[in-house]
């Protein structure tokens, strides 16, 4: 019996012991985790930092969506397809962007310059009937200094562009046009 005892109090003290070293590698353990821990907090906090930082720099560069051509602050978008005046309104909504608004001849230029061809391009100017005046599509008329209207102004006449100049046709013709936001 006083052996059993004995070995009672050494079975004991051995799995204190036991106990005792499992406490010191937990330890180790969590402390080594710890530092793994922090590291990978660290890169995950380099690899938001890029992210964020990108993310800006694309926003203050304004780029433009692929097959879009960006000049000064505006985006462009070349049609192959040929549609009329209203349908070419449509597609361009759809693509949040409205068709093309002209401010000035170094703006004509860049178009005529990108349209490659010489065939008649739908813009985003109409002849509006209750008002009896040429007016692009965000509302603004056009500016008779900048810009003459070849051919009559009349009841359903939309806007092209052809060879640097401007020409009055029916809105139900069928042209390629070029959508900008």
């Amino acid at each position: 019996m006083q052996d059993e005892e004995t070995y009672m109090t050494l079975n004991v003290r051995s799995k204190k012991r036991s106990s005792s070293q499992t406490s010191q590698l937990k330890c180790k353990d969590y402390s080594e985790m710890l530092h793994r821990y922090k590291i990978l907090l660290g890169i995950s906090g380099t690899v938001n930092g890029i992210l964020v930082l990108t993310l800006i720099s694309l926003t203050l560069l304004g780029l433009c969506p692929s097959e879009w051509l960006k000049y000064q602050e505006k985006c462009y978008w070349f049609s192959n397809e040929m549609k009329n005046w209203s349908d070419s309104y449509g597609y361009c909504l759809g693509r949040q962007s409205h068709l093309l608004i002209i401010q000035d001849q170094l703006e004509m230029s860049f178009i005529q310059k990108n349209l490659k061809q010489s065939n008649y391009v739908w813009i985003g100017l109409n002849f509006t009937s209750l008002k009896r005046t040429w007016t692009w599509v965000d509302g603004s008329p056009l500016d008779s200094k900048i810009f003459f209207i070849k051919g009559p102004a009349k009841e359903n006449s939309c806007a092209a562009t052809k060879e640097n100049k401007i020409y009055s046709e029916t809105c139900s013709n069928v042209f390629k046009w070029v959508c900008q936001y």
